[in-house]
């Protein structure tokens, strides 16, 4: 083995020229990756941030509510009954109780700038409520029909339609716009490595193409194909690793100057725009090992056409 490293070796300081055009073409091409893997991530994240503030709102409006026969009669111990019954439910993140008091807080505070709104309030209209968080928000409209069902909704909230709320039409088209983004943004990344690939292969070819008399006499004197193989490929890996290194490099300055301001900024700040190291650390890993695999592969592959029988 240490025969076809130090062949891999010697023929890259050899074929230098080549070897820089591999190397200079497997970094440009695992840095568009790399800032593809990278948006990808980011939009995911912004997409689950956005699908994340889907909620169930249960408006209690009913104020005079019937008492049926049974141990929970009062208003208020319904309305707990129901947040513990829905807290209680698998598919349930989290439950709040917000009081009439707290919804009128709310609307002037987010009305401050509109006090004209506000004076036309008379008393406190607003009603009782719950908002009721899931783990996962595509579940939104089987939990809330769900949560028409359960006991003392129907009393205390009364028109279940009006009452029970997620913004069914917003919420479907919120979710059929994130699929969408999402296939078409995997359908590009696979498209750009395929394209990449045969980049890559195109190069190392032309590089083993300038090398070809070498191979025939390799193999007129007697050399298997993976004994003419292993050098090219071990090269071809080294050519990988070193491009990998070289787009690590320029992905780091990119991340430190344009992904960290934008996550610091106020433009996405409403977006929740995440900047997770430990994503550009496993990002770099996997360019180190694609880099490395593309390579090898890329010389296997252009490799085939001179190793005919």
């Amino acid at each position: 083995m240490m025969y076809f490293v130090r062949e891999a070796l010697s023929s890259f300081k050899k074929n230098i020229v080549q070897s820089v055009a591999a190397i200079t073409t497997v970094a440009l091409c695992l840095v568009v990756i790399g800032l593809i893997l990278l948006i990808m991530y980011m939009g995911r994240e912004i997409i689950q941030g956005i699908e994340n503030k889907v909620e169930i709102e249960v408006f209690f409006d009913n104020q005079e509510t019937v008492q049926p026969a049974g141990r929970v009669t009062g208003r208020m111990d319904k309305i707990q009954e129901v947040e513990n019954t829905v807290r209680a439910w698998p598919e349930v993140d989290k439950v709040s109780y917000v009081s009439k008091e707290q919804a009128l807080r709310k609307f002037k505070k987010d009305f401050q700038y509109n006090p004209e709104v506000i004076q036309n309030i008379e008393g406190n209209p607003l009603p009782d409520s719950l908002r009721i968080s899931l783990k996962n928000p595509r579940k939104v409209g089987a939990v809330a029909e769900r949560v028409k069902t359960t006991p003392y909704v129907k009393d205390l909230a009364g028109d279940l339609d009006k009452n029970v709320q997620y913004g069914k039409d917003t919420v479907k088209k919120l979710f059929a716009v994130t699929r969408w983004i999402s296939i078409a943004a995997a359908g590009f990344a696979a498209l750009l490595i395929f394209v990449s690939l045969v980049l890559i292969t195109n190069t190392i070819r032309l590089a083993i193409f300038a090398r070809r008399k070498e191979i025939g006499i390799m193999r007129l004197v007697g050399a298997s194909n993976w004994f003419i193989r292993w050098p090219f490929i071990l090269e071809g890996m080294l050519e990988g690793m070193i491009g990998a290194g070289v787009s690590i490099l320029i992905l780091v300055v990119i991340w430190r100057t344009v992904f960290t301001n934008l996550a610091s900024g106020e433009v996405l700040a409403f977006l929740s725009f995440p900047v997770d190291q430990t994503i550009f650390i496993k990002l770099t890993l996997l360019l180190a090992v694609g880099g490395a695999t593309i390579g090898s592969l890329g010389s296997f592959i252009a490799l085939r056409r001179f190793l005919k029988v």
